[in-house]
């Protein structure tokens, strides 16, 4: 399906945060389904799963992801053509500037000095900072304490992650380095990034994590209910070729 709308008609009113978790979100013993965790999902994401799932689906979702969707590549693919249209005479012009330019630059002194730190160069000193791995560990909590199964997971792999103990705390599985960006969440509060900098020496971190509570969440079976479009004319698909429409 191309371009759907994605809604919960009948919101469930248990806890997600009680349920059995699963590799997917959890599990739901009042009605014995497995429920997905969609929260932790980008939109291409739930794109491809509502693509290629074709059984109901029982899901939990941020207010902001009941909305529609559609394929970005078939606006990819316009966008491409319509740059190709437009840029027939831009190349033209290009090649002028560039033969005028690559003369010029050819008496240009490119020599470029890199300063140098303790018989190191700054280039060096920063990669060796970059590849150095760091045990990080923290504490969860909210206004009111410590929040016990709160997901911690590393950014763009959520694959890799860990839930807070009944004391909020947690020591991530895999050791990160400098730039690394984890990502924590807890149904019904804000999620909260936190990026791996370098502090000391030292080769273990500690980080005290609070979290806001105002996110909307709904939770029960998904209904998604494909959005047609009228058959275009041959002249509205030419217009779009050039306009993005």
């Amino acid at each position: 399906m191309e371009k759907f709308n994605l809604l919960i008609d009948k919101p469930c009113s248990e806890n997600f945060n009680d349920f059995t978790k699963t590799d997917k979100g959890g599990f739901c013993n009042s009605c014995k389904k497995n429920v997905i965790d969609f929260t932790r999902m980008s939109d291409q994401e739930i794109l491809n799963y509502f693509n290629s799932e074709k059984s109901k689906t029982c899901g939990v979702f941020l207010e902001s992801q009941l909305k529609s969707y559609s394929n970005p590549s078939t606006s990819l693919n316009k966008s491409k053509l319509s740059t190709f249209a437009s840029g027939i005479f831009g190349i033209s012009l290009l090649s002028v500037l560039s033969f005028t330019n690559g003369y010029s630059q050819e008496k240009t002194n490119t020599n470029e000095t890199i300063k140098v730190e303790n018989g190191t160069t700054k280039q060096d000193s920063d990669s060796a900072d970059l590849n150095e791995k760091f045990t990080v560990s923290g504490i969860v909590s909210d206004k009111s304490g410590p929040l016990t199964g709160a997901n911690i997971y590393l950014k763009n792999n959520n694959n890799i992650g860990i839930q807070t103990d009944v004391d909020g705390k947690f020591t991530f599985p895999k050791q990160l380095k400098t730039g690394d960006v984890l990502v924590v969440t807890f149904i019904g509060y804000k999620n909260k990034e936190i990026k791996v900098t370098r502090k000391d020496q030292s080769i273990t971190m500690s980080y005290d994590v609070k979290l806001e509570d105002c996110q909307i969440i709904m939770m029960g079976e998904v209904s998604t209910t494909k959005v047609y479009k009228s058959k275009r004319t041959a002249f509205q698909k030419i217009k779009s070729l050039f306009t993005n429409e």
